[in-house]
């Protein structure tokens, strides 16, 4: 599914990421941007966010008269543009959206096109989720468009984890890297660039293990605040529970794929916090869940394919796990 401009149609604020904005801000400033940019981290965690940043500041028609990193008016044709998703230069090919699909030969191919025409304002942008989601044929075609870009283009590759993005693919890129955000930070920005009540921000920051993206969304609406914080405090119950217990609760999602995908996300969150949390303390015991996380990350990852009994993986998991 290739979706034209629609990356910058929310406008989101940079929360955190202090590093990365400092980097690319010099790229842009220096004019030493590269031709493609792989972002990598966990979902939610801001890779968007800042992709949509530095897009806003390399089509700002104003760029370079204000101040702060990666300045964008927000006030001209092409800020306007762009924040209403109809830049003519900006080409999404989204595979995160399609779930099962992977990236397809005929999306390069129609990446391929859209680059050999004149870009309006001077620089095609092309946005690829997921890439570590991609056919051989299509990997192969990416790749010859990575090594060979026709006249002013800037490629922004999003994945989660860098290792699943062919490394061929990976050296053709500059690569940034996206981590979860403190707490405070995290709080602090939810506070001072959306506004948010000190109370709703600290529990929104804990809830969302650092991911700014889950944290604007629980932040935003008290009713979703309010059941993430019961739905974690269920999984942290569960995994705690007994084979038995874990096995009724299979029983109650056997015919429900999509919760089951859903337990999978969330209890990875969830280890993934308590391993960060563990690893913060000096008598922390951050081993047991982090051998839990790998496991279900194992299992979350054969879930997915296509051909997996969803079911029979679900059971699996819940049956080996141990915290």
């Amino acid at each position: 599914m290739c979706i034209n401009g629609r990356l910058l149609q929310k406008d989101k604020a940079m929360i955190g990421h202090q590093r990365q904005l400092q980097l690319l801000d010099m790229y842009v400033h220096s004019g030493t941007m590269s031709h493609a940019y792989l972002f990598t981290g966990p979902r939610h965690v801001g890779k968007l966010t800042m992709a949509r940043v530095v897009v806003a500041a390399l089509l700002c028609e104003k760029k370079g008269t204000g101040t702060g990193l990666l300045f964008s008016c927000s006030a001209c044709n092409a800020c306007r543009l762009a924040r209403a998703g109809t830049h003519p230069d900006i080409y999404t090919v989204d595979a995160e959206e399609r779930e099962e699909h992977p990236l397809r030969l005929e999306d390069i191919q129609r990446l391929r096109e859209r680059a050999a025409l004149s870009a309006y304002g001077g620089t095609h942008i092309f946005f690829i989720r997921d890439v570590s989601r991609v056919t051989r044929e299509a990997a192969n075609a990416l790749l010859k468009v990575l090594e060979e870009p026709r006249g002013n283009v800037v490629f922004f590759l999003l994945a989660s984890v860098v290792g699943d993005v062919l490394p061929t693919i990976q050296s053709r890129c500059a690569h940034v890297r996206f981590w979860p955000l403190s707490e405070d930070v995290l709080s602090a920005g939810l506070q001072s660039e959306h506004r948010v009540k000190e109370e709703t921000a600290l529990l929104a920051a804990r809830l969302s293990r650092g991911l700014a993206g889950v944290a604007f969304r629980l932040a935003s609406s008290p009713e979703q605040l309010k059941t993430e914080a019961q739905e974690q405090e269920h999984i942290a119950t569960l995994l705690d529970a007994s084979i038995a217990e874990r096995m009724n609760y299979a029983e109650k999602l056997r015919e429900k794929p999509e919760a089951m995908r859903e337990w999978f996300t969330k209890s990875i969150t969830t280890l993934a916090g308590t391993v960060h949390a563990a690893l913060q303390k000096p008598d922390g015991r951050p081993v047991v869940a982090a051998d839990a996380c790998r496991l279900l990350m194992e299992r979350e990852e054969q879930f997915l394919k296509p051909y997996g009994v969803k079911r029979i993986l679900f059971e699996d998991a819940l049956i080996q796990l141990e915290t």
